[in-house]
Order: C-alpha cells, then structure tokens, then sequence
C-alpha cells in the first residue's frame, strides 16, 4: 500500500513543473508585434556568427573540427538529459553525457569496431550500475533513456557529422567535387537543411494554414514545408554551379527535397519530445534560436542521411 501512495505524490510533483513550465512559455511566446523584426534580428545574427565558427572548423577538419563537434554533442546531450528529467525521469546523466561527448573522438581517432565496442559496453556498464545501485523501481526507463540519450546526441548526430566531413578520405574520393569532397558533402547537408528551415519559417508565417502534426509542432504547416523544399532545392542547385560535383542536376535538386523532408522529421522529432514535457524551447543557450538541440535538430537526421546516401550512392556513380 505504501508503494501505490508514492505515485501520485511524484506525479503532482510533475504536474507542477510542467505547470511552472507552461506558464513560461506563455510569457516567452507572447512577444509583441513591434519586436518581431527585434527577434528575426537576433537569429539572424547569431546564425551568422554560429555559421561563420562552424565553416572555419569544417575547413580546418582534423582535431579542431572533431573537438567543435565534441562541443555540440556535449550540450546536446546535456539538454536531452534535462528534458527526461522534467518529465521524470531519472537517466544516469553523468555517463550518458560523457559517453556522448567521446564518442566524436573515437570515430576519428579509432577504427569503427573501437566504437560499436563504446556503444556497446556503455550499454553493459549502464546495467552494471542499475544492478549496483539495487533500485528496481524504473530500471527499464533508466536504462532505456541514458541509452536513448547517448544514440540520440553521441551517434545520429557527433558520429556521423565526424563521418560525414572525412568521407572523402574515407574512400580515398578526392575529385568528386572542386573542393575537399567531405567538405563539398558536409557543407551541403548543412546549407539545404537551413535553407529548408528559414524556407519553412517565413513560408509559414506568410501563408501557413494547413496544419502537418498540431499536437507535436503546432507551427508546422504544408505550405510552409513547400516554402521549405523550394528554398532547399534552390540552394542545392546553387551548390551544383558553384562546386560542380558529379551527377545530373536533377539528382541534386532531389537531394534538396531530401534534405527538407528528413529535416522536417528531425524537427518533428525533437519538438514531440518537448512538447511530451510542455516546452517551447530545448534550452536558451543561442540568442533568437533557444537551445543547442533546436538548432541541431534537423541535422540529427539529414546528417546520417546523407552520409549513407554519399557512401552507397553518390560517390559510387
């Protein structure tokens, strides 16, 4: 009897951070008029600056580049952590966020089976510490969510972004394109996946009415993914001119529209996890953007999509 009284008693602890939390987002979302252009203001200028850190480490590739993803995979992991714990949940964080955080390292500096050994003793010594521990009640969601963390931050996004700019060395392809071929492929991931997002946004905003997913993204509409997919293909077509890799135009202009439609999936994905604890936001880390994972999200899976479509595909023609 004494086990059924603990329940409700966590769950209204709960009820009252969602609560709390709610009423936050109420004051955030509820920005007049007169600062809109104050708030496209701030994004834009943080994108640049983000964006401009981010091309200096994808030039510089090597170790600098694997540390500045090691950065994002830290605080991405950090802020997917947080979110399990406002929902209440209990993850082990500390090892969850450090097997995130190495896990850029060991794709560049070790052989591929050095980190399906990582993924999996980190699962084994995430059991370990449950059984130590004693605790029965929520081992599955401990578990499942420290693990859920790691492939989420560590795998989808710090693995494979490493993978993606050292394709070219990768399979010894240095002529795919008139620059550094894993830079080529890295570089157009990220431009079409943004292009694909500012489409999206100021699309939505002009003609959005159809609504996608209300519940997940209630800002989300058709038109504005239409908006989203004709910029994103617009921007690979500007990447073909430019660098003139191989393959036919229309090959790239799809690969544009694949950009928009795995991102949008990736902002689906993250925007069902914070809406699962009543968030607008992941974090506030980035001016105009909010947190880390919000900026990242749609690179969470157009990332590895790419990567696979560049290995198996694309540079195979």
């Amino acid at each position: 009897m004494e086990k059924e009284k603990d329940f409700p008693g966590k769950d209204n602890q709960v009820d009252q951070k969602i609560e709390q939390i709610n009423q936050q987002i109420k004051m955030r979302t509820q920005i007049p008029k007169q600062d809109f252009r104050q708030e496209i203001y701030k994004r834009v200028i943080s994108g640049i600056i983000l964006g401009g850190v981010a091309l200096f480490f994808l030039i510089k590739g090597g170790i600098l580049f694997v540390f500045f993803v090691s950065i994002f995979s830290l605080l991405a992991s950090f802020e997917i952590y947080k979110l399990l714990e406002m929902k209440g949940e209990k993850p082990f964080t500390q090892i969850g966020i450090a097997v995130s955080t190495s896990i850029p390292f060991i794709t560049f500096l070790a052989p591929s089976e050095v980190l399906f050994a990582l993924l999996t003793f980190s699962l084994i010594a995430i059991f370990f510490i449950q059984i130590v521990s004693r605790e029965v009640r929520g081992a599955i969601d401990k578990i499942m969510m420290t693990y859920f963390g790691i492939i989420y931050t560590g795998w989808l996004g710090g693995a494979h972004a490493v993978l993606l700019r050292n394709i070219g060395n990768e399979l010894q392809i240095q002529n795919f394109a008139k620059i550094d071929t894993g830079i080529f492929f890295f570089l157009f991931t990220v431009l079409t996946t943004v292009c694909a997002d500012i489409g999206a946004y100021f699309a939505g905003k002009k003609f959005g009415k159809i609504k996608l997913a209300e519940k997940i993204s209630p800002g989300k509409t058709l038109e504005g993914f239409l908006g989203g997919v004709l910029l994103s293909v617009i921007s690979a077509i500007f990447m073909k001119i430019i660098f003139q890799p191989k393959g036919e135009l229309v090959v790239w202009m799809f690969l544009g529209f694949v950009s928009a439609f795995f991102g949008l999936l990736g902002d689906f994905a993250e925007s069902a996890l914070k809406r699962d604890v009543h968030l607008k936001d992941s974090g506030f880390i980035i001016p105009g953007h909010g947190g880390v994972l919000d900026r990242i999200d749609s690179l969470l899976f157009t990332i590895p999509i790419f990567y696979y479509i560049s290995k198996y595909v694309l540079l195979r023609l």
